[in-house]
């Protein structure tokens, strides 16, 4: 089909009393609607368009969405010109025609005539006087998905400069922080066999424990803020390696249950792991707790990742609130959302309790499909 082709002025709507059905009626409730919809016969036939519906077709001339043409064969046309993205339409609209699906609904990344359009599809079953009808609506939200696209690539951005500003601050503090540190404590041992009085060894004593705290510290702090590579093994591994590493810095008891992940792209693995990161870094810097627990639980269509402790929690905290979250949890909530998937913070009896779950593959439409049947 040549979306360029002319095709004549678009047919105008006309009642038709043997269809059984009042049009009319329908015609004056579509006409109210701000987005695009078609009233289309179970065999495919388009039987009534709102006025948005028109203007579009009218923009791209795509004859095939006129009324009274084969609505299953126009999709049928654009999946024979290539489009990927139609199929789960028409499989949709032949499902609920057939009674065998409620409701569909996806949002269409256009293809060929319809490149550079985004729209949302919701496909629904309407009986009118006992005879099946299918309401097929059309939004266009090319503006909003652009928009949130822009947001996207922002955050994206943003969570790779945490990571590069991370990654210099345990270098500095690794290369240059710790070196002064060492030197420092050299200093004390020196002047500790000097002929000092008591009190002054009392006084460098004390200097020596509390410089071993900094140390621990700093060791702590590198090692949370940039951990080994998850390059480097699979993601069991590593976050066996990352508590393990965090546990012997700390001194927190953590237990572990990690299942075999699977098959899971490489982006989702490295939000696993950043998750897990940034929560241990959270318990120990405000819940001052003993013990912590990390589970990443695998199931047919996405991971799990929980990870829990027994701290202070967040008491008067409003975690639903981004006013309230620090910049790590609202890093945490945009890596999760990015990739499509879900997380949550929960109080427990005692402590506090992170439970994210992500797709095994990153999702790339931004409006979820909805189907039931």
């Amino acid at each position: 089909m040549d979306p360029a082709r002319s095709y004549g002025p678009v047919p105008h709507f006309k009642h038709e009393p043997n269809q059984g059905v009042d049009l009319r009626e329908i015609q004056e409730v579509i006409d109210g609607l701000v987005e695009q919809v078609a009233l289309v016969s179970c065999e495919g036939t388009i039987l009534a368009v709102n006025e948005c519906w028109r203007r579009q077709v009218e923009r791209q001339a795509r004859t095939g969405l006129h009324i009274s043409r084969d609505y299953i064969a126009f999709l049928e046309g654009l999946i024979e010109e290539g489009d990927e993205g139609i199929g789960p339409i028409l499989q949709a609209f032949r499902d609920i025609s057939a009674g065998s699906r409620r409701t569909f609904r996806r949002l269409y990344e256009g293809s060929g005539a319809f490149d550079g359009y985004d729209f949302n599809i919701i496909i629904a079953p309407l009986t009118i006087h006992g005879t099946r009808h299918v309401l097929v609506s059309v939004h266009d939200v090319t503006e909003l998905v652009g928009l949130k696209r822009q947001r996207r690539r922002a955050v994206g951005q943003f969570l790779r400069t945490q990571e590069d500003e991370r990654r210099r601050m345990a270098r500095e503090l690794h290369d240059s922080t710790s070196q002064m540190l060492v030197s420092l404590r050299y200093d004390l041992s020196r002047l500790a066999r000097q002929n000092v009085g008591p009190e002054s060894r009392v006084i460098i004593d004390e200097c020596k424990k509390a410089l071993q705290e900094i140390q621990k510290e700093i060791r702590t702090f590198s090692f949370v803020a940039h951990p080994p590579s998850l390059t480097a093994s699979s993601l069991a591994i590593a976050l066996q390696n990352l508590v393990s590493g965090f546990a012997n810095r700390t001194g927190l008891k953590i237990e572990v249950e990690i299942s075999d992940s699977g098959d899971v792209s490489a982006s989702v693995e490295a939000a696993i792991y950043r998750l897990s990161q940034e929560a241990l870094a959270n318990i120990y810097r405000h819940a001052g707790a003993t013990h912590a627990t990390v589970r990443l639980v695998s199931r047919k269509n996405c991971l799990h990742l929980i990870v829990g402790d027994d701290g202070v929690g967040f008491h008067g905290v409003d975690v639903a609130s981004r006013n309230s979250l620090g910049v790590g949890v609202i890093g945490m909530q945009e890596r999760v959302r990015e990739l499509g998937g879900r997380m949550s913070i929960q109080g427990a009896a005692q402590g506090t309790v992170l439970i994210a779950s992500l797709p095994r593959h990153k999702q790339t439409t931004l409006v979820p499909l909805i189907g039931t049947s």
